[in-house]
């Protein structure tokens, strides 16, 4: 019987995401209403602050319509083989914080994966051996535009809010 290493409902999966949605439309909101009720303030002030709502709301709209996409767009599941495992350290800012992310490199034989995992699901999952990944694949607003010329499009999966993990035997 197939291990599950990790398992997260659509809402935990999505969570991540709509943390980022609410606080996007929280502060866009915000910034509107304080730009057209708060008279003390000079009125180049008043339109710089409406400006930067209204991009904040559109990025909201935007991130709203990819997420929409990604969840509607459904699950997809990927019988893979792990090649490679990673720690991958990189600048979050410009003040010198580092971020670190935990990567599973993997392949089906036809495409290629790159799995991102919290640690205590990479630290379960073993080099060299087959995992079910049940995930919702990416779907960004100009994904399908941006791909149209690259030959190599249909060989890598871009994957985003992993579902299950379970262990399974190679083929």
């Amino acid at each position: 019987m197939d291990t599950v290493i990790y398992s997260a409902s659509p809402l935990k999966a999505f969570s991540g995401g709509l943390f980022v949605l609410g606080f996007l439309f929280a502060l866009g909101g915000f910034g509107a209403v304080m730009a057209i009720f708060n008279r003390r303030d000079r009125v180049i002030t008043r339109v710089g602050l409406g400006c930067v709502s209204i991009i904040l709301l559109l990025a909201g709209v935007g991130a709203s319509i990819a997420t929409f996409r990604t969840y509607t767009g459904g699950q997809s599941t990927a019988l893979v083989h792990v090649d490679r495992k990673r720690i991958v350290t990189s600048n979050c800012d410009n003040t010198g914080n580092t971020c670190t992310d935990y990567v599973v490199e993997a392949s089906d034989g036809s495409k290629y994966y790159n799995f991102n995992l919290g640690q205590e699901t990479w630290d379960k999952v073993e080099e060299q051996a087959c995992y079910e990944f049940t995930y919702y694949p990416a779907q960004s607003l100009f994904g399908e535009y941006l791909q149209q010329d690259n030959p190599y499009a249909d060989q890598y999966e871009t994957t985003a809010n992993i579902a299950q993990i379970r262990t399974a035997n190679c083929p």
